[in-house]
Order: C-alpha cells, then sequence, then structure tokens
C-alpha cells in the first residue's frame, strides 16, 4: 500500500474549512455590526481552519493552540510553507487549550468535537471560562455538537470521498471514510470513536484516529456556558433535504427541532 498521510485523507474527508469560517465571519458580523479579525482555534490539530481565516481577508489574523506537538510539526511541515505571505498572520502555539497564551480573539472556534475529551463537567467548564477569558469584550465562541437517537448507538458509517494528490505527490484514488461508534455507556456518557480509511485495492487504515469522549448534551453545555459568564448563547442547527434524503448543509438558529437519527449543532456563546 502507498504511502497515505492520515492527517491529510482527514482534511479530504471530514472539514469544510472555507465555508466554515466564512459562515462564522458572517454570523459575527451580523451580530456586533463589524468583522472579526482575531480568530483562535483551539485543539487546531494541522490547523487548517486558521489557513482558511488568513485566505478570508488580508487582515485576518489566527493562533492555533494544540497540546499534541506531532500535529503542530506537520502544519509547519506542510500547511506553512504554502501560505505564503499569510504565514506571518498565523501563529502555532504548544499549549493547553485552557491556558491564555495569545492574544485575545474575537472570534474562538472548538470544533471537531475536541472539547469532549475533558470528560468531567469541571473540566469542561475550566475550559469554557478559559475561552471566555481569552475572547475580546463582545467575542464569540464557537463548539460544534453532535446528537440524534443514533448518536447513543454503535454504529459504522461509510461515506465515499475524492481522491486527490498529497503534498509529497503521492495519488490517493478516491476511498471509503468510515466513522465508527465502538462503544456507549449511557451513565457517564463516555463513547469511544474511531476514523478508518478503506482504499480500492482492498487495503485500509484501521484506527487512522481514535477518540476516547463523552457525549456532552446540547443543554449541558449552554447551561456551562451560562455559568462561566456568557452573556447568551445561540443553538444552529443542520437542516434536512427530503428530496436528496441528506443532510442540507444549512445550518439556522433554532430553539426548537424535531429529533433525527444525527444532527449537527453549533453553540454559538457570546462574551
Amino acid at each position: 500500500m502507498p504511502r497515505y498521510d492520515r492527517h491529510a485523507l482527514y482534511e479530504a474527508s471530514v472539514q469544510s474549512v472555507d465555508s466554515d469560517v466564512a459562515f462564522f465571519a458572517g454570523v459575527y458580523r451580523r451580530k456586533r455590526g463589524r468583522p472579526a479579525r482575531m480568530l483562535r482555534e483551539d485543539f487546531c490539530g494541522t490547523a487548517a481552519l486558521s489557513a482558511a481565516w488568513l485566505r478570508l481577508h488580508r487582515n485576518n489574523r489566527a493562533a492555533g493552540v494544540d497540546l499534541d506537538p506531532e500535529v503542530l510539526e506537520w502544519a509547519r511541515e506542510h500547511r506553512v510553507p504554502k501560505m505564503g505571505d499569510a504565514a506571518s498572520r498565523l501563529s502555532l502555539v504548544r499549549a493547553d487549550v485552557r491556558s491564555n497564551r495569545v492574544p485575545r480573539a474575537d472570534l474562538t472556534l472548538a470544533l471537531n468535537f475536541s472539547y469532549c475529551v475533558f470528560k468531567e463537567r469541571r473540566d469542561l467548564l475550566g475550559y469554557v471560562r478559559a475561552a471566555r477569558e481569552g475572547l475580546k469584550p463582545g467575542g464569540l465562541l464557537v463548539l460544534n455538537v453532535f446528537g440524534g437517537t443514533e448518536a447513543m448507538e454503535t454504529l459504522s458509517e461509510r461515506s465515499r470521498k475524492k481522491g486527490f494528490v498529497q503534498d509529497d505527490g503521492t495519488r490517493v484514488p478516491s476511498f471509503t471514510y468510515v466513522w465508527e461508534h465502538e462503544r456507549f455507556n449511557p451513565i457517564d456518557h463516555h463513547i469511544l470513536c474511531h476514523i478508518h480509511y478503506e482504499f480500492p485495492d482492498g487495503s485500509s487504515m484501521r484506527n487512522a484516529f481514535t477518540y476516547d469522549w463523552r457525549l456532552w448534551t446540547l443543554p449541558e453545555i449552554r447551561e456551562l456556558c451560562a455559568e462561566a459568564g456568557f452573556a447568551s448563547t445561540d443553538v444552529y442547527l443542520e437542516g434536512w433535504d427530503d428530496e436528496a434524503n441528506a443532510s442540507s448543509h444549512v445550518y439556522r438558529k433554532r430553539t426548537h427541532f424535531e429529533n433525527q437519527a444525527g444532527w449537527l449543532a453549533y453553540v454559538m456563546a457570546w462574551r
């Protein structure tokens, strides 16, 4: 099997960073009447969101924070060299996201459910408090959430992804992305998830990523944000396209939503 890069596979199969940052920038501008310029990407991994933020506007700045040196080194080796002058507007910081070691942000993103690594209430509250302190007055913290009736079940979902060419020139053919829930404990909401990749030649990359998380609920997260001192929270939920029998990829602010097998949401916490 050719040497496929698990981080490149992840970005190709999971993230849609350009549309994400444009959406968050629009929400912020509509709410505050001014543009957000400083982004903090917590649990930044390969800093794909930060790079997209810098592409969005020449005056934007970003700081990516992660505790894992391996992903930060990947970003420095694979992402930064392709950024040109924009690289001077990016800081990559190895630190616990609960420490405020970067300038205060207009917008802080904690996406890909990475905050679910905090399994105890006190630990997630500590993070949310630190995130609030790391925001400028009027700033916005965004956390994404998944749920639905199947979220608390063992499952294995497969979806086909387009091929691409890695930085080293290796051509990755179209592949299958597999999202697995190995187990879920309804007593403490601990959930063990994996990402696998399957390739046309019959080879696979098993457990490319493993996540030992707590599945937090929307009410819990909103209550923690209120306790941490945020002024208000909004919930944006992704709609469903009945004709296509698929997610609409359109998020709208909602106060009521009919539960379904699976859904994705953003909690927007305003300082």
